[in-house]
């Protein structure tokens, strides 16, 4: 039941773009939120209650602040709404301004935040305006990190210890309209296993987070596998040399931060899809970022990352349904996937199939996740091992691939896709994961015993 009001809320407030919503159905959902206090829907009440106050002018009740302090920021989120062109440190400012309010007014802040990426959506969704939402962007992203004094220029330089190590940065934005397996967690270990084919010269650092909208987020899997999550970034930087991997909580890098959006929201937004805020927050220098991004526009995104890494190769891609719209922060497996690409300081945009990487399409139903927990560490572990269905090996595959291609360590697709199926029939992934999790200090004991439970 809880799943389902949250999807009604969070599916009508992305259908709001196009201006053609009823006010009864505005007040519908408005009023599914204030009849289920327990499930946390406060941004997506800022959302509408904003998109409300534009369009028809008028508060929809009389339960909303009108105190001087929640008026001044939110009248600031309608005039952007309403056409006000503000300054890129104009939209920093009220942005850090919103992010630093107080625990004690959690629900202000929700509201608020809510109102911001609403008046923001459409106008940095719109191609006129890249310039000045990639500079809108530069400036979000300053005030997000600014609260954990986290900075996301200067990177663990890995490459000053082996310098023929070539290093992918592999993050999402998430909230996939489609729940699907842990892939790209996947993908990152058998990138890693595919490394000694190549003297041990690559290594991939995968930021990793708790589950929001899906069964088991990233940092789930992996710590319940056994790998130790919450060791220091620079321990975790040195073991990923030895490892050929390294994952990275994201709360452990920026608590602040993640403290705001925690549980909170359900799809994709400014901050967290946009301008790139997973792939930023990790901490290792890279010579290859990825980046997966379920809703927005990709070219702002890769926009944003090159002001930010100019000398950094960067893929950005959205995986598509048959419908053309894009749903998954990976390749799709049904349809056509958006690459926006930066290769040695040029800009190209294409779309690739599964065709493309030697595969039929496939419906996602193979690959979507299961309804337990446990039972998604077992289809982990199965692939690892090499005993994984043939569908998911194909997905992965086609992750790795990319991964491969985007490294500049195969020529094309298909020579990437054919070494990681290679990697996954042999079960070298699995070797991958006990090491990362003895090297980490994890729970060793844990993981032999999901092993020998499985086999």
């Amino acid at each position: 039941m809880e799943s389902k009001i949250i999807n009604n809320v969070v599916r009508f407030s992305e259908g709001i773009d196009n201006g053609t919503v009823k006010e009864t159905e505005l007040l519908k959902r408005l009023n599914l939120i204030k009849q289920n206090p327990n499930i946390n829907l406060g941004v997506y009440r800022g959302y509408l209650i904003s998109y409300h106050f534009y369009k028809f002018r008028k508060y929809p009740s009389a339960d909303i602040p009108r105190d001087s302090y929640f008026n001044k920021i939110f009248l600031k989120c309608d005039a952007i709404f309403n056409g006000s062109v503000f300054t890129p440190i104009a939209i920093g400012k009220l942005f850090l301004e919103i992010i630093s309010i107080s625990d004690d007014q959690q629900k202000i802040r929700d509201m608020l935040l809510g109102g911001f990426y609403c008046c923001l959506w459409q106008f940095m969704n719109n191609p006129k305006n890249l310039e000045i939402a990639t500079r809108y962007g530069l400036e979000i992203i300053k005030s997000a990190f600014s609260l954990d004094g986290f900075d996301y220029l200067n990177k663990i330089d890995l490459a000053g210890r082996n310098e023929n190590v070539r290093i992918v940065n592999l993050a999402g934005s998430g909230k996939k309209e489609i729940k699907l397996l842990n892939i790209s967690s996947l993908s990152a270990v058998i990138t890693a296993a595919i490394s000694k084919k190549f003297n041990g010269n690559i290594a991939v650092e995968k930021i990793v987070s708790r589950a929001t909208s899906s069964i088991t987020g990233s940092g789930e899997i992996f710590e319940s596998l056994g790998v130790n999550v919450s060791i220091p970034r620079h321990k975790m930087a040195e073991i990923s040399l030895e490892t050929k991997l390294g994952v990275f909580d994201i709360n452990n890098i920026v608590p602040k931060l993640n403290h705001i959006y925690d549980g909170r929201l359900y799809n994709v937004q400014v901050f967290a899809g946009l301008v790139g805020g997973a792939a930023i927050v990790n901490p290792i220098d890279s010579n290859l970022i990825n980046y997966g991004l379920t809703r927005g526009l990709n070219k702002l995104c890769l926009s944003i990352l090159g002001k930010l890494y100019p000398d950094k190769n960067i893929l950005i891609l959205s995986g598509k349904n048959p419908e053309g719209k894009s749903i998954i922060d990976q390749i799709s497996v049904v349809a056509d996937t958006d690459i926006a690409q930066r290769v040695n300081g040029e800009n190209s945009f294409y779309s690739i199939t599964p065709e493309e990487f030697g595969f039929e399409f496939k419906t996602f139903r193979y690959i979507q996740t299961t309804k337990k927990p446990k039972e998604n560490i077992v289809k982990f572990i199965e692939l690892l091992t090499g005993h994984g269905k043939k569908n998911l090996k194909q997905a992965v595959a086609m992750e790795v691939a990319l991964n491969l291609y985007g490294l500049g360590v195969v020529n094309n697709l298909k020579d990437g896709t054919l070494l990681a199926l290679q990697t996954i029939d042999s079960g070298d992934g699995i070797n991958v994961l006990e090491n990362l999790i003895i090297a980490s200090g994890g729970d060793i004991n844990r993981f032999n015993s999901l092993l020998k439970k499985k086999f």
